[in-house]
């Protein structure tokens, strides 16, 4: 099932392409859900009703990369990203939640239209009757538009009130890794909850530079006025990448940050494709700050589905939670996974603090030092609300030149405040 709306609408050659390839066209069904400016933002793949995976990525060119996240890598298209690096994260399923999963999967296919001349009123029918969401340990939770789903004619906004529910709850760490912070009802939780807790960190991983321009503003707009970038007790970062070229230059990329992941005192974890705005969670519209915007964009709101997957207090420091963070921060902060899980919550903070600065120095020596200059330790640097990158690099004290350090990624005036690139890709 893809998107068939005024953007991105791939269904009717896919459709064409995968019947010519089965050979019959009783095999294969291809339907869109047509619901502009409300889009399918989900990715999900179902095999045989025992396996799924809920995918962070679209199936695009763009969005291959691995673990690596090498700064410049000519099979790298550069058509929506530019050729920046992607980190994502998807999650396998098995057991109950697969079942969950096609439910989801089910009420969205009974939102779609026919592409391939079949009737439109055929529906898929549910495997399950009744939601075990309270007996199991991964719960499946969707965001749909109103007046879409016949089974929910008000539409629905698990995510989001999951999201509130598992923050509301932390005492000692909040991981966040996402694409963009724009929901003000998630930033104002998060603010709630440092204050009720006077031991709890959090730890946001975020882009600089989103690939649609107002979510730029309107995240450091929240980050600021909510006072989370400058508290003692958060720490904002961005992933960036390097390498030493065979001039000895430093290449240096950001790293576009896909995924779609909080964790709550590895305990609690919502992995799945709804972004923290309000397009995902609610309404487009509270994403605004104008009178007329809020009120024209007012529940608007994307198909989306996470998974809530819940560790036990006993297992804390084995279960699934706090395997996916280490593992996270391994990849992030350049570490063993095993050195990974030995940072205390306590430390967490100090620890993403303390390898951001030394990146920082590492960078602003590479233009003396040549060869022998020291190179970054994993990906991470501090969060800037510049503009460009190479006024971010600027605000951290780094010279990014010809000299030393080699910036693939500076996107002018009119890509900063524009998104021609996005625009282009959604119509074209």
């Amino acid at each position: 099932m893809l998107n068939t709306s005024v953007l991105l609408n791939t269904a009717r050659p896919l459709s064409r392409f995968l019947q010519k390839a089965a050979r019959t066209s009783s095999r294969v069904q291809v339907r869109g859900i047509s619901a502009f400016p409300q889009l399918l933002h989900a990715k999900i793949v179902i095999v045989d009703g025992s396996e799924a995976f809920l995918m962070g990525s679209p199936f695009v060119n763009d969005y291959l990369d691995d673990s690596a996240h090498i700064p410049v890598d000519a099979t790298r298209p550069t058509r929506e990203l530019a050729g920046r690096p992607l980190h994502d994260v998807s999650v396998s399923l098995a057991g109950a939640a697969v079942a969950e999963l096609q439910n989801v999967f089910a009420e969205m296919w009974d939102c779609s239209v026919a592409r391939d001349g079949r009737a439109d009123d055929q529906t898929l029918a549910s495997p399950m009757a009744e939601s075990t969401a309270t007996t199991n340990r991964v719960q499946i939770v969707s965001t749909i538009p109103k007046r879409r789903s016949a089974k929910r004619r008000e539409g629905a906004t698990e995510i989001l009130d999951c999201l509130v529910a598992a923050i509301r709850t932390a005492e000692d760490l909040i991981y966040i890794e996402h694409q963009y912070l724009s929901s003000r009802r998630i930033v104002a939780e998060l603010a709630a909850a440092l204050e009720r807790s006077r031991r709890l960190q959090i730890v946001m991983v975020l882009n600089q530079n989103p690939d649609i321009t107002a979510y730029q503003r309107w995240q450091n707009a929240r980050l600021s006025e909510s006072g989370l970038l400058d508290h003692p007790r958060t720490g904002v970062f961005s992933l960036w990448s390097s390498a030493r070229g065979a001039d000895h230059r430093v290449s240096l990329n950001q790293i576009f940050v896909h995924s779609k992941v909080v964790t709550i005192d590895d305990r609690v974890a919502i992995v799945g494709s709804a972004n923290l705005d309000g397009v995902s969670l609610d309404s487009y519209g509270d994403d605004f700050t104008g009178r007329v915007a809020r009120r024209l964009f007012r529940d608007i709101r994307n198909f989306d589905v996470a998974a809530i997957i819940r560790d036990s207090r006993e297992s804390l420091s084995r279960g699934s939670v706090a395997d996916l963070r280490t593992r996270l921060w391994a990849e992030h902060l350049g570490m063993s996974t095993d050195n990974s899980q030995r940072i205390r919550w306590n430390d967490s903070l100090a620890a993403w603090q303390e390898l951001a600065s030394s990146n920082v120095a590492a960078l602003r020596e590479a233009p003396n030092r040549g060869a022998n200059s020291p190179m970054m330790k994993g990906h991470v640097l501090p969060y800037s609300t510049e503009a460009t990158p190479l006024r971010q690099l600027q605000d951290l004290g780094i010279s990014a030149d010809t000299r030393g350090v080699k910036l693939e990624f500076n996107p002018g005036w009119l890509d900063v405040r524009f998104s021609p690139n996005w625009i282009r890709n959604m119509f074209l």
